[in-house]
């Protein structure tokens, strides 16, 4: 019987690839921590940096396999064929010494030690060297983008579905060396804790939101409304979403095709990747070699009828993350997401249902369906679930989670028989090389592979 797995071609380039820039006065790749944070140009130029791991083709692991892991993992996206080491993602059997899930792991730390470096480096400036403002703005958007990378590793190698559970991430809040090397793993709840710290600096400290591509308060109160969602602290999530709703820095676009014809100028895009025709090259972004694979799956069979599907994909080909119109970005965080992060926290914390199908009325008439269908809460809950499905497909893994937060992955792909499958193993390279964690530090369900 063929194996469904994730389509990526040529991603074995990588390996070979160097840092390239692509934002403005990003640093050259000579420029260390230890020599460059002299004063505020030098202070902006580390951040820059951070953003380029990000976004560039050596460490196209952040952009592109936050969209194809987590959708081949719940079936959004899978093909036929393609070789073991990537069908253990869409057949749900990850080893733990598989290249790609090191590759994984290691961008998240990669982007959170360099987001260390800048705070520790910045911190250090005088007044004399950096304004107060500056100085400001510089560490809360270092503090947003170190606590994007460590909620994206608590999501897939922590049980991060529940705060109770010693099986968090090892969290690095200082720049890693030969001293900081060995550290252990914390709980969820330590982790959840050190996210938010960091979020609600950013929220007090980041500019306000002028561009897409930069880390603002507007995206620091989006992030942490879909942590405090992931954490199941819904009424508070359903709040903050619409503080960002409201907020009047992002607008919904009039329909869900502009969304994203436009690219770095839609309105309702809070945080995605910077890609224009200098950054979209065959050098530099690694996604130009993929279309994405659909197949027929519950995901192909939710979109049928929709009026999304066209700019969603195209017979297996996924559209919408790999439109060369727009160069290619990847999406993290958009106002359409905000909308439904209040929609599942009112529903999810008592909220009357008229309330709670308000917000998930506004996306779903944008998409041109009409208002929700259900009749009850738990029908709403469901119509929730589908929405998010069919407005963010591929977007930062938003239907693989929104399956685990709602009950649903079991049943929607066979081959996840165990909530073992909801989280990754802890990468080979991370456990033969860190002293503090062992074998015995495994997730459940990996520790005899």
């Amino acid at each position: 019987m063929k194996k469904t797995t994730i389509y990526i071609v040529a991603l074995l380039f990588i390996y070979s690839c160097e840092l390239v820039d692509v934002l403005e006065n990003d640093p050259p790749n000579n420029l260390v921590s230890e020599n460059v944070v002299k004063n505020e140009t030098d202070a902006r130029a580390l951040l820059n940096g951070v953003y380029t791991t990000i976004t560039a083709r050596s460490s196209a692991y952040y952009y592109t396999f936050s969209e194809l892991i987590p959708s081949a993992m719940i079936g959004s996206m899978s093909v036929s064929g393609g070789g073991a080491i990537h069908g253990q993602f869409s057949d749900n059997a990850v080893q733990f010494d598989n290249p790609y899930l090191r590759d994984y792991w290691l961008i998240f730390y990669k982007v959170m030690d360099l987001a260390n470096n800048s705070i520790v480096q910045t911190s250090q400036l005088s007044e004399e060297l950096v304004s107060i403002k500056d100085k400001r703005e510089i560490l809360g958007e270092a503090h947003f983008l170190r606590a994007m990378a460590t909620f994206d590793v608590l999501r897939y190698f922590g049980q991060f579905f529940d705060e109770t559970s010693n099986l968090g991430i090892i969290l690095r809040t200082e720049p890693s060396n030969f001293v900081t090397r060995d550290k252990a793993r914390n709980t969820v709840a330590e982790c959840y804790a050190q996210i938010l710290s960091d979020l609600d600096i950013a929220i007090a400290d980041a500019p306000d939101y002028t561009v897409s591509y930069r880390a603002s308060k507007t995206a620091a109160k989006a992030l942490k409304a879909k942590v405090l969602l992931y954490q199941g602290k819904y009424a508070e999530a359903a709040v903050l979403a619409d503080e960002v709703i409201n907020d009047g820095m992002t607008s919904l676009e009039v329909d869900f095709k502009t969304a994203f014809n436009k690219g770095l100028n839609s309105s309702e895009m809070i945080l995605m990747t910077y890609r224009d025709e200098n950054s979209d090259t065959e050098d530099n972004n690694r996604k130009r070699f993929y279309p994405g694979r659909t197949g027929n799956t519950w995901f192909t069979a939710l979109m049928a009828s929709d009026p999304r599907k066209p700019f969603t994909f195209s017979g297996t080909t996924v559209l919408k993350t790999n439109n060369a119109a727009t160069f290619r970005p990847t999406y993290f965080l958009r106002l359409a997401e905000m909308y439904l992060v209040k929609a599942e926290g009112l529903a999810f914390s008592g909220a009357t249902f008229e309330d709670s199908s308000k917000p998930l009325n506004r996306i779903r008439n944008r998409a041109g369906i009409g208002d929700t269908p259900a009749t009850n809460i738990d029908e709403l809950k469901n119509d929730i679930f589908n929405e998010i499905a069919r407005e963010l497909a591929f977007e930062n893994g938003s239907e693989w989670f929104a399956a685990i937060r709602f009950g649903k992955a079991m049943t929607l792909k066979p081959s996840i028989t165990s909530s073992n499958q909801y989280i990754l193993p802890i990468p080979e390279e991370e456990i033969n090389g860190n002293g503090a964690i062992t074998l015995a530090d495994q997730n459940p369900g990996y520790e005899g592979i």
